[in-house]
């Protein structure tokens, strides 16, 4: 019989993941920004989440250049995405007090580049954020705890075979259970169920319900 490694993922985001709430100025600009996190990895085994930049004040002119490893993408180049052409680093666009996110999902960050100075005493907080994207893998089995309400927890294949994100369907959809309190627990038949179908694939894991539904759920793949 063929054995596999198991790992288990249990899908957890921060806004200050990378970057405390802090200014930016000094040094010549567009520079890379010095990290808290100095850790490049955004979670095992190449699952990611996506980043978000949350801006104390007046960030409208500033772009940030994210340089990294995206999720699914395993030809070393950023795919084609919104405001992105295929090979070249996105860039996210800084906004007025508030929070932005990125088109795509990041298994490790290397580096941020800010192309000016925050205004003033403006700070900015670098994280992670959204759900889980998988790389290629088998999702072998998972638990999940309920939250006060039913939902489902879903798995969709994404794939980057014409550069562009698409969304190529479902492949999990599983009914949560009622109450904080239950739990439930699957482990799938034969190889469990595959994430990708061909190479530059990827799979998002939601809850489409919202929060309530879903206290915590951890996947275990192969």
């Amino acid at each position: 019989m063929e054995q596999t490694d198991i790992w288990s993922i249990n899908p957890s985001t921060s806004d200050t993941f990378f970057k405390t709430a802090a200014t930016v100025t000094g040094g010549v600009y567009p520079r890379a920004l010095t990290l808290t996190n100095t850790d490049p990895v955004v979670s095992k085994e190449g699952a990611g989440y996506q980043i978000i930049i949350t801006s104390g004040g007046n960030d409208s002119g500033i772009t940030f250049t994210i340089n990294g490893a995206v999720v699914g993408e395993l030809n070393n180049k950023v795919p084609s995405a919104a405001a992105t052409t295929a090979g070249v680093p996105e860039v996210i666009q800084g906004v007025t007090g508030g929070t932005v996110t990125s088109a795509h999902y990041y298994s490790r960050i290397d580096s941020i580049v800010v192309s000016a100075a925050v205004g003033g005493a403006t700070t900015i907080a670098i994280g992670t954020t959204g759900a889980l994207a998988l790389p290629r893998c088998r999702i072998k089995g998972f638990y999940i705890i309920g939250g006060t309400g039913t939902g489902s927890l879903k798995a969709n294949i994404w794939s980057y075979a014409t550069g562009t994100a698409v969304d190529t369907g479902n492949i999990l959809d599983i009914s949560t259970p009622t109450g904080a309190t239950l739990t439930q627990f699957l482990s799938l038949p034969g190889q469990g169920i595959l994430t990708g179908k061909q190479q530059n694939d990827y799979t998002v894991v939601t809850d489409d319900e919202g929060a309530a539904v879903l206290t915590d759920y951890t996947l275990f793949c192969g």
